[in-house]
């Protein structure tokens, strides 16, 4: 039985049961169902189509999933070994990483010959070995035009040097000056090598951006000036392959030559000499005169400007020296293209919170505006500057504002999936994460930065030392002694327990409690977090200074005479008196190399408990150290000692000897 002629009787079956009565509605039959609650047939209405891309179905589905904040990311091993912590060992771990893609597409370009299946349909070239240049291979136009297309510099070059000059086609050597224009004569990374790229990008961004890489008098302008005929499109070349290498003044230079042999500049290379106006010139006069000059040019060319001319036109201005001009004439622009319908980027904002907030200038609550406007609608990516405003506006933030719930609503929006792409290289991540983390350790009460703190940290961000330090004073200066041990279990994550002034941070953290809580009642055995990391890090030390001792290398760690003093203030708090003598006999044996004074009152305290316990060996130690530091109370507390403990003939000798080397009142004033 055909499939029409079963739909048909499961109808009539259905129909002849009393199950669905038809209702004629539009010129045409609804089924509905008889024991329906509504009163009348709803019509099915089949929606529009809807254009979809290839993508929008992962697209959608990666929407659902969000980033996990205490798993590691997706790029290194979940595994309790293998997760990186400190800012050096995920650098390290993703690039080595990297690295084994790397040497696998050496050995598939060295050993081509054992890759020479080609099973897929359609064959993809891109996954295929490189072919290689060799003596025997024929050097021709077509081996040009294949270099450039798939972007491989050095090939195209040598092959471009091989072929006479005279054979080679207008088009063709038009296309090979945009080519090495772009890419400076230099082979670029694999878009597939994502963490290079990531990381070097950061590299380039902790530098000035204004240096120039341009090739001077490379290849590229001997093609410029070697062409027969020098047409617009070549200037367009060479103008923007010098602005995007930095090579601002030789760029003005053929731009003006351009003019004077008179073409017409296209839209891409007005914006390039709109990105240098402020570079080629410092005065604030010329540059806004040399903006309104181009723009003028475009508007009597009939061009019409786009996001980028706004954007290059306000780097320019970023670098005005009088920010009262700067504001302005930013201002004016501003108005001037909402006019004629450019919308502003966020590379705009960028360039507008750099002129708007310097860092000596008058305080400005533009950002305020920015984010409300963006928080009704995000605009997409448009330019190149547009990955900058985040980090840039968490600046703005952290260091002219000191806004935390302005903050915490930038996070809010970067922390959307479809804003993620927004922030930036390695570099623009690590200025983000850093003032935000450093205004909520200023702003924040204990527990909620704590919270926020376990959310960043360490697997969206690893704080530097500087960070880390203001994080452990934040926790200091409220008191929140319950959070010192678990930062000194992440200062040894990070990699940053050998550092001086993070022990020193600790330690003073350790000292702001006032000892174990009489109503709480704990095991005899149990060991309280405060003592026990007091414990901890005395023990570290004194490991590592036994280490490099023992394999004769530099010692990066040394004791203080603070870091004794607030370990001993610690150890006393809790009762710990047995450790507190250890600490003294360090003080003793290291007095000499100390590089700061042991606190004298807690010296005192020390001496009280020795007393109490007559301990006379510790004690006498700590009159030995304060006769030799010259204390005042030095025989105040000698005449305590020699009163209130039972000391032998040896030890009173010791004791007199310790008095009539310390200094009197007078010597000491």
């Amino acid at each position: 039985m055909s499939c029409p002629n079963l739909n048909s009787l499961i109808v009539q079956h259905l129909f002849k049961n009393g199950r669905f009565h038809s209702v004629w509605k539009s010129g045409r039959p609804v089924v509905t169902n008889r024991h329906s609650f509504s009163s009348e047939a709803k019509e099915i209405v089949i929606p529009k189509y809807i254009p979809r891309g290839p993508t929008d179905i992962l697209e959608a589905l990666a929407s659902t999933v969000k980033r996990d904040p205490t798993g590691p990311h997706y790029k290194f091993h979940d595994d309790p070994y293998l997760i990186p912590a400190s800012s050096h060992a995920k650098r390290t771990y993703a690039l080595a990483q990297e690295a084994g893609r790397k040497a696998a597409s050496w050995i598939k370009q060295e050993h081509a010959d054992l890759f020479n299946q080609r099973n897929a349909e359609p064959f993809i070239e891109a996954f295929s070995p490189v072919e290689k240049l060799t003596e025997t291979t024929p050097m021709t136009e077509d081996l040009l035009k294949k270099y450039i297309r798939t972007s491989q510099v050095a090939n195209a070059i040598h092959v471009y040097g091989k072929l006479d000059s005279s054979e080679i086609s207008s088009a063709t050597k038009q296309s090979f000056l945009e080519f090495i224009s772009f890419y400076n004569e230099e082979d670029q990374l694999s878009e597939e090598l994502i963490e290079e790229r990531w990381f070097r990008s950061g590299v380039k961004g902790m530098r000035d951006q204004v240096k120039s890489t341009w090739k001077s008098n490379g290849l590229a302008e001997r093609i410029f000036s070697g062409l027969d005929t020098i047409t617009p499109e070549a200037y367009h070349a060479l103008i923007c392959g010098m602005v995007k290498h930095g090579q601002a003044v030789g760029a003005w230079e053929h731009y003006n030559q351009m003019l004077a042999d008179g073409f017409q500049p296209d839209l891409m290379t007005y914006n390039s000499i709109l990105k240098i106006s402020g570079i080629i010139r410092e005065d604030g006069e010329y540059i806004i005169t040399l903006i309104n000059d181009i723009l003028t040019s475009m508007a009597h060319a009939g061009i019409k400007p786009d996001v980028r001319s706004l954007n290059a036109a306000l780097q320019s201005i970023s670098r005005m020296p009088i920010t009262r001009v700067a504001r302005e004439k930013a201002s004016r622009l501003m108005s001037d293209f909402k006019s004629i319908g450019v919308q502003p980027s966020l590379g705009t904002y960028t360039s507008l919170l750099k002129i708007f907030c310097r860092d000596k200038g008058p305080r400005s609550n533009i950002l305020i505006d920015i984010v409300r406007r963006i928080e009704i609608e995000m605009p997409p990516i448009q330019d190149v500057e547009d990955v900058t405003f985040f980090s840039e506006a968490m600046k703005n933030c952290n260091y002219h504002l000191d806004d935390v719930q302005l903050a915490k609503r930038l996070h809010s929006l970067l922390s959307s999936s479809q804003n993620q792409v927004f922030i930036g290289d390695s570099y623009k991540e690590s200025v983000y994460y850093r003032s935000f983390l450093l205004l909520l350790s200023r702003a924040e009460g204990p527990e909620a930065f704590m919270e926020m703190y376990r959310h960043l940290v360490p697997h969206i961000y690893t704080p530097e030392q500087n960070v880390f330090e203001n994080v452990i004073k934040s926790i200091s200066s409220s008191s929140a002694i319950q959070y010192v041990p678990e930062l000194w279990s992440d200062a040894r994550y990070f990699e940053l327990s050998e550092r001086d002034s993070v022990l020193e941070a600790l330690l003073e953290a350790l000292t702001c409690g006032s000892g174990p809580d009489p109503t709480i009642v704990v095991d005899k055995n149990d060991v309280d977090p405060v003592l026990a990391t007091a414990r901890a890090i005395m023990s570290h030390v004194n490991q590592v200074i036994k280490t490099a001792e023992e394999k004769d290398r530099t010692i990066s760690l040394r004791w203080t005479g603070s870091m004794l003093g607030n370990l001993m203030k610690v150890f006393l708090q809790y009762g710990d008196l047995d450790s507190a003598d250890e600490v003294m006999m360090k003080v003793n044996q290291l007095k000499n190399q100390l590089s700061s004074y042991f606190p004298l009152a807690t010296l005192n305290i020390f001496v009280e408990k020795c007393i109490e316990r007559q301990n006379s060996a510790t004690a006498l130690m700590a009159i030995d150290y304060a006769a030799e530091m010259g204390y005042e109370n030095v025989t105040t507390m000698a005449q305590r000692i020699s009163e209130q403990l039972k000391l032998d003939e040896k030890q009173q000798q010791k004791l007199s000897s310790i008095l009539s080397n310390a200094p009197t009142p007078s010597e000491t004033s």
